[in-house]
């Protein structure tokens, strides 16, 4: 566990690995948690995230680009429940 990363973000990516299309796998914990850290301060922070962004996001968080559009999709019912 990466300790620069709050506990809270780890927290999402247990939810995440619940009703994830691929399973999350140990090593993959750390940067999701880092992807969900940068992109969930972007949208505290109001600013749009385009695809793009999302992409550099990934890279930067060191995670593969093909779980983009799954944590779209997860953070959009995560959102609407």
């Amino acid at each position: 566990m990466n300790n620069d990363i709050p506990l809270k973000y780890y927290d999402i990516v247990d939810e995440y690995s619940t009703e994830a299309a691929q399973t999350v796998s140990e090593a993959e914990r750390d940067s999701l948690a880092n992807y969900f850290q940068l992109l969930l301060t972007r949208l505290m922070n109001n600013e749009e995230i385009s695809e793009e962004a999302q992409q550099e996001m990934a890279s930067e968080a060191g995670i593969n680009a093909l779980r983009i559009d799954d944590i779209a999709n997860f953070l959009n019912q995560w959102g609407n429940e």
